[in-house]
Formats: structure tokens, C-alpha cells, sequence
């Protein structure tokens, strides 16, 4: 596996967003964004809670295909019955298997918000993801530097999108706060390694401001780790693996949201 997978990611992205911009110019989307309605659904996360955004996802670089128990709308269905506050859809292509297509078909299946998980850079992804649906964008300070992420939260905002606005350090956070994110998302995974670690959320997690949202993304494989997360204040969890592979992924997201939810309120 490559040292910096980031990289080899954003060069892959760059050929796909060019062909799609050949298909449909940035013009044409925002002529189609003009026939939509704003978004109606409301995105739960906010201080002083917890909540779970459970994810579907297709594969990984460091872990290659992931084996589903069930097929998408019993995944997407049992997200629902258990829960989760909103569904992240990855959509990158050659790397986690994803694409857009999977994202209408959860919008066609659930009334939960959905976030676009992606690697965005562009006016046209943001654009692109209103006019698909999507009620909230990852934005990924590590690829964007703090100059870019400052326009595109602001353009999020334009759109009527939520910023999940992700990082991994000290100086990552530093620059979300400052291009005015409301929720920070803490990757515990290394974008360029692809190492995991917990203990980055808890390590970050006195930096951000209490009236900014904390997710916390990436390792969490089970209630222990979400109530590790809560029990400091973490205000959600974003977990994918681990809910796609479960027989009842209903039951097993129903038991992250009961263990957080407890272990955020005892810690008051």
C-alpha cells in the first residue's frame, strides 16, 4: 500500500470529476439546483447530545471489499429502526467502491439526512451533491489547506448544506475553527497511512469550542468505543464497517445510540 493513499486518491478524483464535468457542465447544475426544493430534513447533531451517523460503504484501501450481511435497503432500513440520526453514503469510486448511484438509491429508500462522503475540492462537487440530495458535504481540511476550506464552508452554507469539516491535528483543527466550521469531524484514521487510533478524537477534543459539534470518525468497532467517545464528550459517532457487516444492523446501531446516549448524560 502506497505511504501517501491521499494522493493517489485526489488523482484518480481529478479524472472522474473532468469526465463528469464533460457530461454535465457546472452551468447545467446550477440550472438543474434551481428546480429543487431546500432541504427539508434536519440535521440532529448539535451540543449537548448525542447521535450516530451510520454509513454505507462498499470498501476500503486498507481493507479492500467489504462483505455486506444484507442488501441496501435492509442495511438502510435497519439504520432507521435503530436510530441512527443520519446516513453517510461514501461515493468515491476507485478506491471505496463507491458512486452516486448508491447515493440515490438511499434517498430513495430513507427520510434520514444523508451526508455526501467524498473527497471535495470544487464548487461543482458541492453544487452536484444539493442537486443529488445530500443535507450535508465531508469536507477534508487536509486537502483543501485553510484558503479553500474557507470558501467552500462558506459555499456549503450558500447551498443550504451542513459542513461535516473533518480533521486529524492540532493545526487541522486550528484551521476548521477558523474558516467557521460548526461541526468538526475527528478522523482517528490517518488519510495518508491509514493507521487508526481513538485516542486522536480524545487528544483533540480540548481544542474545539463547546458550542461546536464533535464527531468523532473512523475505529469505532463496537459500544465500548462509543461510550468511551461520549463518556468525554463527543457528541457522535460517524461508523460504517462495522454496521454494514452486522446480520441486524438495526440492533446494532440501536445499541450505539442507547450506549452513547447514556454514558454523554452521566457525564453531566
Amino acid at each position: 500500500m502506497s505511504a501517501d493513499i491521499l494522493n493517489e486518491i485526489v488523482v484518480a478524483k481529478k479524472k472522474r470529476l473532468a469526465a463528469a464535468e464533460k457530461e454535465v457542465s457546472l452551468s447545467q447544475l446550477w440550472k438543474r439546483l434551481e428546480q429543487k426544493t431546500p432541504p427539508r430534513r434536519l440535521w440532529p447533531f448539535a451540543p449537548g447530545g448525542f447521535a450516530l451517523i451510520a454509513e454505507v460503504k462498499r470498501a476500503s484501501p486498507s481493507r479492500g471489499k467489504i462483505e455486506w450481511a444484507l442488501d441496501l435497503p435492509g442495511i438502510v432500513q435497519g439504520y432507521a429502526a435503530g436510530g441512527a440520526g443520519a446516513v453517510s453514503v461514501l461515493t468515491e469510486e476507485d478506491f471505496f467502491g463507491g458512486g452516486l448511484r448508491d447515493f440515490h438509491a438511499v434517498r430513495e429508500l430513507s427520510g434520514l439526512p444523508l451526508l455526501r462522503k467524498d473527497f471535495m475540492w470544487t464548487e461543482y462537487q458541492l453544487v452536484e451533491s444539493r442537486v443529488w440530495g445530500a443535507d450535508a458535504v465531508l469536507l477534508i481540511t487536509a486537502l483543501l489547506g485553510a484558503e479553500a476550506l474557507r470558501g467552500l464552508v462558506g459555499l456549503a452554507r450558500e447551498l443550504k448544506l451542513e459542513a461535516l469539516v473533518e480533521c486529524h491535528d492540532r493545526e487541522e483543527v486550528e484551521q476548521a475553527l477558523e474558516a467557521g466550521a460548526r461541526i468538526l469531524g475527528i478522523n482517528n484514521r490517518n488519510l495518508r497511512t491509514f493507521e487508526v487510533s481513538l485516542a486522536t478524537t480524545l487528544e483533540l477534543l480540548p481544542l474545539v469550542p463547546p458550542d461546536v459539534v464533535v464527531i468523532s470518525e473512523s475505529g469505532v468497532s463496537g459500544p465500548e468505543d462509543v461510550k468511551r467517545l461520549a463518556a468525554a464528550g463527543v457528541n457522535g459517532a460517524l461508523v460504517g464497517e462495522s454496521c454494514v457487516r452486522r446480520a441486524d444492523p438495526g440492533d446494532y446501531v440501536g445499541r450505539l445510540v442507547s450506549e452513547g446516549s447514556a454514558a454523554y448524560r452521566e457525564r453531566r
